[in-house]
């Protein structure tokens, strides 16, 4: 069974046809490239596989499941995370508190055991961090933990925009158009 399947999916906005019949199957481990001239429809499909639009016409299934109807919070529960052709992060928040917040899905503690400060809890936060550390050092990003995200310089932003979408631990991660805006770094740079 295939990871991901689109069937005949159109999205259609008061008569303009944005996305037409695009079919698609994808398996667990494939890495797959959604390529086309601006204005083809790529970040429209994004938009539907992670519940901000919702097809006209046609079966988006996850894992056997259909999408259709789900918010994107529940959709990226079952699994798929996305970054965005424009980035958004939390701007006021600190590059380590943006992967923080992503990761939180994971977190074992409950609502009690952080009322009460249970060791449950610290254990809990601790994880949290150190998951949150290890992805911004993929990244090269542990040294500005404590920046604001706004202050970043673009490239950064995007690597950490990144980052925060693997802290959900996606099974499919769906990145629109990851290298805009990052220069590759020259030797000696």
């Amino acid at each position: 069974m295939p990871l991901l399947e689109l069937d005949k999916v159109t999205c259609e906005f008061g008569g303009l046809r944005a996305v037409s019949e695009v079919s698609l199957h994808l398996e667990t481990g494939e890495l797959v490239g959604l390529i086309g001239p601006n204005g083809a429809g790529k970040t429209t499909v994004f938009n539907l596989l992670t519940g901000v639009y919702a097809p006209s016409e046609g079966r988006i299934l996850f894992d056997g499941a259909s999408l259709v109807g789900w918010a994107p919070w529940r959709i990226n529960r079952a699994g798929i995370a996305r970054t965005f052709q424009n980035i958004r992060l939390f701007s006021d928040m600190t590059v380590l508190d943006n992967v923080k917040i992503a990761y939180h899905n994971h977190v074992r503690h409950g609502v009690m055991s952080s009322i009460l400060r249970l060791p449950t809890y610290f254990r809990g936060e601790q994880e949290i961090e150190d998951k949150a550390l290890a992805f911004l050092s993929l990244f090269h990003l542990e040294e500005k933990k404590d920046e604001l995200a706004r202050n970043l310089p673009y490239g950064e932003q995007r690597r950490l925009e990144i980052a925060r979408a693997l802290a959900t631990e996606p099974r499919l991660l769906l990145l629109d158009e990851p290298a805009a805006g990052m220069n590759p770094r020259k030797p000696g740079n």
